[in-house]
Parts: structure tokens; C-alpha cells; sequence
């Protein structure tokens, strides 16, 4: 009797538990992490401010979220327009892009993003969750996603992947804009030293910058 009346509490408890998730998960102002989100694509979605968006939840950008976190979207957001960001003047040299690490020395996984925090890989990581965490340093990156079938070339394309070749590592960058004048606007972390994802450059010439420049196309 007593375990009967044990195991029927304990059904009741987690109906209860699912309920109250289930309550959360449909509310207006609540978002249910899916497999693949990140702070960057959720609030892009909702036009938020990425770094809005983790604070309204007790995070900072650099914590990880996982599918099935919920997470509260409302109230009065700034829009994230990352074409009118603070513009910085591009630098043609590998001191552009600063103390970036072996990322092949660290262990990628099949989910999430497994990057260093901080470095351009993972910033691009954020922006586009397609890309593979095995494709090593920021200059393996065309390569190795050619391997796995993504088309590559030197035509950049809004929603590709700008790696370019110099340096010890390279660069990677995710591309938000593209004019006529073969000019772009990119979306990028350790740029100048800067570890958060952000519009540093506006508009620049991606051929003057850190080596030869390739683009991945998503699938």
C-alpha cells in the first residue's frame, strides 16, 4: 500500500512539473531552445538585441544554452541592426586578428558549438549554425567544408562564410551584406582584439584583407 500510494504521489508531482512546462513552453513571451539555436539566431528572429536577450535571462553571450531551456523573449527590445554598429577601419595584417587558438587542439563535438569562446570560429559558429565544429582553424575551414560537400568559391554571398588564408590560423567572418562594388559587411568576433560577435568594419574590400579570401556557400 504504501508503495502504490508512493508511486501515485510521485505521478502526480511530475504531471504537475510537465504541466507548469508545457504552460512555459506555449506563453507568448517564452521560447523553447530547439537543437542548433543560439542567442544570436533567436533574437535575430524576434529582432533583439542578442546581448538583450541573454541578460533578460540571467546570462551573459558566452553561456550555452541547451535545447529545451526556455527562455523569456518580451519586453521592450532595441533592434539588433548589425549594419549600423560601431565602424572600425580594416587592418590589412595579421595583427587584425589576435591571439586565436589551435581550435584542433581542442575536442569538437556533433552538437552545439564546441569552438573556443571568443575567436572568430565560434562567433561564425553562432551566426551559422550549419557549419561543422570539425572544420578545424579558420583557414582549414573552405577546405574541409568542401570535403563535406559545401560549395565554395570567391563570389561572396549574403549568409556565406568569409575565411581568409593569412596568418598563422586565418579568419572567418559570416557576411550580412554585399554591394555591387564587390564591398561587404560581415558579422565577426576576435576582430581587433574583440571577442563579442558584432558589425566591426561597415563596408570593406574583403581582397585587402589577411591572404586570399574564400567563401562557403550553406547547403
Amino acid at each position: 500500500m504504501k508503495k502504490a500510494f508512493a508511486k501515485t504521489t510521485l505521478g502526480l508531482a511530475s504531471a504537475a512539473f510537465f504541466a507548469a512546462i508545457g504552460t512555459q513552453a506555449v506563453s507568448a513571451d517564452a521560447y523553447v531552445v530547439q537543437q542548433g539555436d543560439s542567442f544570436f539566431g533567436i533574437a535575430s528572429a524576434r529582432g533583439m538585441d542578442p546581448y538583450e536577450l541573454a541578460a533578460k535571462n540571467g546570462k551573459s553571450i558566452f553561456d550555452t544554452i541547451n535545447p529545451g531551456d526556455i527562455l523569456e523573449v518580451d519586453g521592450a527590445a532595441q533592434t539588433y541592426d548589425p549594419y549600423n554598429s560601431t565602424v572600425y577601419n580594416a587592418v590589412s595584417n595579421a595583427d587584425a586578428v589576435s591571439d586565436t587558438e589551435d581550435v584542433v587542439l581542442n575536442t569538437p563535438t556533433d552538437f552545439g558549438n564546441s569552438y573556443p569562446i571568443g575567436q572568430c570560429t565560434w562567433g561564425v559558429k553562432e551566426m551559422a549554425p550549419w557549419a561543422s565544429n570539425w572544420w578545424g582553424n579558420a583557414n582549414t575551414w573552405a577546405v574541409n567544408a568542401s570535403s563535406q560537400g559545401y560549395a565554395t568559391g570567391s563570389v561572396p554571398t549574403v549568409g556565406s562564410i568569409a575565411v581568409w588564408d593569412g596568418g598563422d590560423y586565418g579568419h572567418v567572418a559570416y557576411v550580412t551584406d554585399v554591394q555591387s562594388d564587390g564591398t561587404i559587411q560581415v558579422l565577426e568576433a576576435n576582430y581587433n582584439r574583440q571577442k563579442q560577435i558584432n558589425n566591426y568594419r561597415g563596408y570593406f574590400n574583403p581582397d585587402e584583407f589577411l591572404g586570399n579570401v574564400t567563401y562557403i556557400y550553406p547547403n
